[in-house]
């Protein structure tokens, strides 16, 4: 073998080698898309398949693709204002946690608080009970209120519960603020609300973007709160409206139930995609001269 050729196998091994575990990463990866993407696209397939088509093949391409499980369902169900209903408890129960929130995360990250390590513990003591746990206060207090069986009553609830997980995402968020801005802003006079309302928040925009986003999620699929404290069919949020779709009347047809779940993830994909840019937009480049 001559030294050109014994070359050129030697830089395609090296090669080789190194391109192996870039090959094995996106094999690896595409495996993964594909679990995580299949029972997506067969809940899809299974909302418009006929009901005669899904029991022949479950797993079949549709033949005869229809829309009509989203007419029935959307009709059958007044999806309209199951929708309705839990997009006014999750933009507004997400919106009231971050407020919550704002301040106590604030002070946290920037001053130095005594014992302030116990009250950020007791703070995010609500990140480790469970729902079962807070039922039956939370309950009583509606009760006590008159607050029961109400939309703001829900969403005090929703606003409250989601409070503690703002707190931990604000207050490391604006941890990493530099401290340079906020000495500048107080060598010029700037009092502490002035530096929290014109440095610190619009600073911690991309932090608020990503804990409301997170929340939003969170509410959108609740199920317990909203099952315990509501009554009335018209304030249902979409989570306890589509229980119907378990009753006798539904329970044979499996497209129904599947365009039901096709049509309450439409507003968190539309979520994703308004806030996507300012969630990966969280830096600080120039912010401070260096």
């Amino acid at each position: 073998m001559s030294s050109v050729a014994l070359l050129t196998e030697r830089r395609t091994f090296k090669r080789l080698r190194f391109a192996a575990p870039r090959l094995f990463a996106t094999l690896l990866a595409f495996i993964l898309a594909a679990i995580w993407l299949g029972p997506l696209a067969l809940m899809v397939m299974t909302s418009i398949k006929p009901n005669k088509e899904f029991l022949n093949g479950p797993f079949a391409l549709p033949i005869a693709p229809t829309f009509e499980p989203y007419q029935k369902v959307w009709e059958g169900l007044n999806f309209g204002v199951l929708m309705q209903n839990s997009v006014l408890y999750a933009t507004t129960g997400s919106a009231l946690a971050v407020l919550l929130a704002l301040v106590p995360a604030f002070a946290l990250s920037r001053f130095e608080i005594p014992g302030k390590k116990y009250v950020f513990a007791l703070l995010l003591t609500g990140l480790i009970l469970p729902q079962q746990t807070v039922l039956i206060p939370l309950y009583a207090v509606l009760r006590s209120l008159h607050l029961l069986d109400t939309r703001i009553g829900l969403i005090i609830v929703h606003g409250v519960y989601g409070m503690p997980a703002q707190i931990l995402i604000l207050r490391g968020f604006m941890t990493t603020i530099p401290r340079e801005i906020e000495k500048a802003a107080q060598i010029e006079g700037a009092t502490d609300f002035q530096i929290f309302t014109k440095i610190i928040l619009p600073l911690s925009v991309p932090g608020i973007v990503v804990g409301y986003t997170l929340n939003f999620i969170a509410i959108w699929k609740e199920f317990v709160f909203a099952l315990v404290f509501l009554n009335s069919e018209n304030i249902l949020p979409v989570t306890v409206g589509m229980l119907k779709l378990n009753s006798d009347r539904y329970i044979t047809a499996f497209n129904l139930p599947a365009a039901g779940l096709v049509i309450s993830q439409i507003p968190i994909v539309i979520l994703f995609i308004l806030t996507y840019r300012g969630i990966s937009s969280g830096n600080f480049v120039g912010s401070v001269k260096g």
